[in-house]
This record gives structure tokens, C-alpha cells and sequence, in this order.
């Protein structure tokens, strides 16, 4: 019995450290565009969950599929950003592309506005 609670929690500290060290992106400069990428597939869905990028300046969001999407969470879009609402589909990267003027948080979310992360605008 205790080993396999000692199995179990070392399995939930080695998850949730994935998940920390995956869950926040600062763009890349790449020229004048700031790039971002993301994965969207199992286990843990969208990743990362938090993503920041600089005001003023171009971003492009590159967020590659490792499944098909299912339901409503297997499509993309960026409110307020970018009005493109795109599905995901298994070895496809959905790209983005937006310049953010004004600082604060901009959810993620599926075509139905149910939030996938957020994008950070400072």
C-alpha cells in the first residue's frame, strides 16, 4: 500500500513540474516578430497556458497540432487579437498573426470562448 502511494505522488510531482515548466512562454524575437509557439494534444491540452509579447510589436502564434481536435475545444481563436477561428488537425500548425497595441490579459479560448491560456500584452 505504501509503495503505491509513493508511486503515485512521485508521479504527481513529476507531472505538475511538467506542467510549471510548460505553462509560461515569453516570445522569441525573430527580426521585428515576436514568435510564440504552442502545442495543443494529450496529456495537458493547450501548452503553454500563458504566453507574453510585447505591445507594439508583430507577433506570430505558431500552435502545432499533435492530435485532431474534438468538440469545441478542437478549434482556435485569439478575441480582440485575431478574429480567426481555426480547427486543429494532427501534424498542422495553426499560425496567428496579430500586433497587440494595448497591454492586459487576452484569452485563448475555442470558437465557443471556452479559454484554452492566456496571452500576456505588456
Amino acid at each position: 500500500m505504501k509503495i503505491t502511494y509513493i508511486f503515485f505522488l512521485l508521479a504527481a510531482i513529476a507531472i505538475g513540474g511538467f506542467v510549471l515548466s510548460h505553462s509560461f512562454e515569453k516570445a522569441e524575437s525573430v527580426g521585428p516578430v515576436q514568435v510564440v509557439k504552442a502545442t495543443y494534444g494529450p496529456p495537458f491540452g493547450f501548452v503553454p497556458i500563458q504566453m507574453t509579447v510585447k505591445a507594439g510589436q508583430p507577433v506570430r502564434l505558431e500552435v502545432e497540432a499533435t492530435e485532431d481536435g474534438r468538440g469545441c475545444m478542437g478549434s482556435i481563436t485569439i478575441p480582440r487579437l485575431n478574429n480567426q477561428i481555426q480547427s486543429f488537425k494532427k501534424g498542422q500548425v495553426n499560425v496567428f498573426e496579430f500586433t497587440p497595441q494595448t497591454p492586459g490579459t487576452y484569452p485563448v479560448t475555442c470558437a465557443m470562448g471556452i479559454p484554452h491560456g492566456d496571452i500576456i500584452v505588456r
